[in-house]
């Protein structure tokens, strides 16, 4: 599993030195990406964002310099206000450059050197299948270029997104771009209403199953990571991850599922333990945490009928026990 800050510290971008400010439009990674880029390159950037930020997830932001503005509630109206804001201060004879979070060859290309240090980091053994999730389609974009470039284009790729989400998986049924009516899945990542040319292209050209997840079990899915790998990561992650853990690989892959599998976790900029654990609660997901809190107390109540005085100590075992 493989994670990067993204494509937008990668060239021309980093010939933009003498610009003075970037402006993105993001549901949260690429606008952390464009942050970061930002204070390395010494410019300054603004990112307009969707409604829902965590608290700690802007204070990100802010100690990476960035101005943030709060766009909309999905990503499209966001673009729209962060176009306009660029307008404006274009007219004012501001130096700006507008950085799109998925529609850009730069991105695209920065995204498909993380496929060159898959390959170095397996010794060149070839995976059955690079698992990704697609929102706008940047990321699946970069990976499938980079797939080209090193002669793994044969390798099919498994493009996740959630139901209520699934711009790519319509624009796959129709053969183009098509707009969804409305974003309504939490995983706001992944909340373009419309993927990029380039990925419908590139569909004519590699493998590319799009599959489809619910909420809940992206939720869950993000839970698992948390647990099995002490990562926490957000609901888009989630989709990548969820036919992993729903041993769904070999049902698309064939015989292929029993190859290595590389999975695209794409990022945690916009989710912090609260965030989780509140669409835990709402998706009523139930989970080993909450299992073991649950024989705490039992067995806690069960020490303070037996026993006037519950010790420490006792509480310390029954964590060990759960």
């Amino acid at each position: 599993m493989l994670f990067r800050p993204g494509g937008h510290l990668h060239p021309p971008y980093s010939a933009l030195i003498p610009l003075l400010h970037l402006i993105c439009s993001s549901g949260g990674n690429a606008g952390m990406a464009t942050a970061y880029a930002a204070k390395r390159l010494g410019v300054r950037a603004t990112v307009f964002t969707m409604d829902g930020l965590p608290q700690p997830v802007l204070k990100k932001f802010h100690e990476l310099g960035c101005q943030i503005y709060i766009g909309g509630p999905i990503w499209d109206i966001c673009d729209k206000t962060a176009r306009q804001h660029m307008a404006e201060l274009q007219q004012k004879g501001e130096n700006v450059h507008y950085i799109h979070p998925f529609d850009s060859p730069s991105v695209w290309s920065g995204h498909s050197t993380l496929i060159h240090e898959v390959r170095e980091q397996l010794d060149g053994c070839k995976p059955g299948a690079i698992v990704t999730c697609v929102g706008g389609g940047g990321l699946l974009a970069g990976i499938a270029l980079g797939l080209r470039a090193v002669g793994w284009d044969d390798i099919p790729i498994i493009a996740m997104e959630t139901i209520g989400a699934h711009s790519y998986y319509e624009a796959l049924k129709e053969g183009k771009p098509v707009k969804l009516d409305a974003v309504t899945s939490i995983a706001k990542t992944l909340g373009a209403q419309q993927v990029c040319q380039e990925v419908v292209h590139d569909a004519k050209r590699h493998t590319i199953l799009s599959r489809l997840t619910d909420d809940k079990t992206a939720v869950h899915c993000t839970w698992l990571m948390l647990r099995d790998h002490q990562m926490l990561v957000e609901p888009a992650c989630g989709a990548t991850l969820s036919p992993i853990y729903q041993g769904k690989l070999k049902e698309y892959l064939g015989d292929g599922g029993d190859t290595p599998i590389v999975a695209v976790v794409c990022g945690g900029a916009t989710v912090d333990i609260s965030t989780l654990h509140g669409l835990l609660a709402q998706f009523e997901v139930r989970t080993e945490l909450e299992e073991s809190y649950q024989l705490l107390e039992f067995n806690t109540k069960a020490a303070s009928n037996d026993h006037d005085d519950v010790t420490e100590s006792t509480n310390y075992d029954v964590i060990a026990q759960s």
